[in-house]
């Protein structure tokens, strides 16, 4: 899906796909090339290093269970090995929040973006990239203020990725990040995705999102090289 979004560049047995906007590690990575079997690391770190970026990888794993070996060699570690949740119907989650989808243009897309940032210890967003924003955002607000957000990904191929939920520590344990991952995943459905996905960090997370209908599925690989 990341495809649908980012400028691809082969690089050897892998397709490292770059951010528009910004040069972050979480959003610039590569994912093995369709149909390979093996390949060393080595020309996927000089794409990413040529443009200044972490040389990564995000992808299914048991899809490409050879990546791992593979790439050892080049300086590649785990840095996570995340589940992966699924659902194919979208389900109706009670926040205490308002919550509201945030069309591009909004005067609530920088408070959502900054708000969603913070929840995972970020700065707040350029202007350029709330000007860019997909519209493709879901906010939870309390007395008027934004203490939340998510986001889902363009559908394609019939599958959306929920992305970025996040909310503000005053307002966790509420059932806030619930209901915007309830919502984020109606929105994806109305667009058209029968099968929405995300990634937990931890138990807690994956509790959450349990809730909101998802269930384990498969697990997905992170590997990271020095920078």
């Amino acid at each position: 899906m990341v495809a649908a979004e980012r400028e691809a560049v082969s690089a050897g047995s892998f397709v490292l796909y770059l951010h528009p906007l910004t040069d972050h590690a979480y959003l610039n990575y590569a994912i093995p090339a369709e149909g390979a079997m093996d390949g060393g690391g080595a020309a996927l770190v000089e794409a990413a290093r040529s443009r200044g970026l972490v040389p990564r990888l995000e992808f299914v794993e048991p899809c490409f269970p050879w990546v791992e070996d593979a790439l050892a060699p080049a300086g590649f570690e785990v840095e996570a090995r995340l589940r992966v949740m699924t659902s194919s119907r979208a389900v109706d989650r009670a926040s205490p929040a308002e919550i509201v989808r945030v069309e591009r243009g909004s005067p609530l897309v920088r408070a959502a973006m900054t708000a969603t940032r913070a929840a995972f210890g970020e700065g707040p967003p350029s202007g350029e990239e709330v000007e860019s924003s997909s519209g493709r955002i879901v906010a939870a607000l309390v007395d008027g203020e934004v203490v939340g957000g998510a986001g889902w990904t363009r559908v394609l191929d019939g599958m959306s990725e929920i992305v970025g939920v996040g909310v503000a520590e005053a307002h966790r344990r509420r059932g806030i990040a619930g209901g915007l991952t309830a919502a984020a995943t109606r929105e994806a459905f109305a667009e058209g995705a029968t099968l929405a996905l995300l990634t937990p960090g931890d138990a807690d997370t994956a509790r959450v999102y349990e809730r909101a209908g998802f269930a384990d599925a498969t697990t997905m690989l992170h590997l990271r090289a020095p920078a």
